[in-house]
């Protein structure tokens, strides 16, 4: 936990207190109290939240070297693999991609040094210049019908554990500028200094070496 994330605890918190604050000074009639602590929330929040989107605003894109590790704490995911192919799955039932498909294999390794862990909610997209993919069901299913089955990116990992994550992405066509995202959705990291992923391209793990 950074000294980013506790302001914006502690910041959450404050207004918890202060909500509460001005429920009670509405309820004794003292409005014009609780106008002025309204306006103080108000701007403590906007002067905040400027702060986290030109923070946001100026951090640089990073792209990720493929095989080489993006870390979110103790957990690390790079790119191990990329195939690509206009059919999956038995010769006897192919199915065919609108374009082509993307059979991205992710290292996914715990670094903790004491407890089995894993990354909650991280999913991964296809990324191309401003266009985002998300994983095919047809071709994942097609690529399983005759892969064995990978855990997912989430997977509970003992420390120093290692496994390999398949996914598979469809795209109109083959493109030299595609890379993979790791994304965790929406979280309240979007209102924490240096984390919000508002207003930067994204940060990009490399599908070539």
């Amino acid at each position: 936990m950074t000294l980013f994330d506790l302001l914006f605890i502690l910041l959450f918190l404050a207004s918890v207190v202060v909500v509460i604050s001005l429920l009670v000074l509405l309820v004794r009639g003292r409005g014009s109290a609780a106008k002025r602590l309204f306006w103080i929330f108000a701007g403590t929040w906007v002067a905040y939240l400027a702060i986290v989107f030109v923070s946001a605003a100026a951090t640089p894109q990073h792209i990720v070297p493929m095989s080489q590790d993006q870390c979110f704490d103790e957990m690390c995911f790079a790119v191990a693999q990329v195939q690509t192919a206009s059919q999956l799955g038995p010769p006897s039932d192919p199915v065919t991609a609108k374009g082509i498909f993307y059979v991205v294999t992710v290292r996914v390794t715990s670094h903790s040094r004491g407890r089995t862990q894993s990354e909650g909610g991280l999913h991964a997209l296809l990324w191309n210049s401003g266009t985002y993919y998300e994983v095919s069901a047809r071709g994942q299913n097609a690529w399983q019908s005759t892969h064995p089955a990978t855990p997912a990116l989430t997977a509970r990992l003992h420390p120093g554990e290692t496994v390999l994550s398949d996914h598979v992405f469809e795209v109109p066509a083959p493109t030299s500028s595609v890379g993979l995202v790791l994304s965790h959705g929406f979280t309240p990291a979007y209102f924490v200094i240096g984390e919000c992923p508002l207003f930067h391209p994204p940060d990009i793990l490399r599908l070539q070496q």
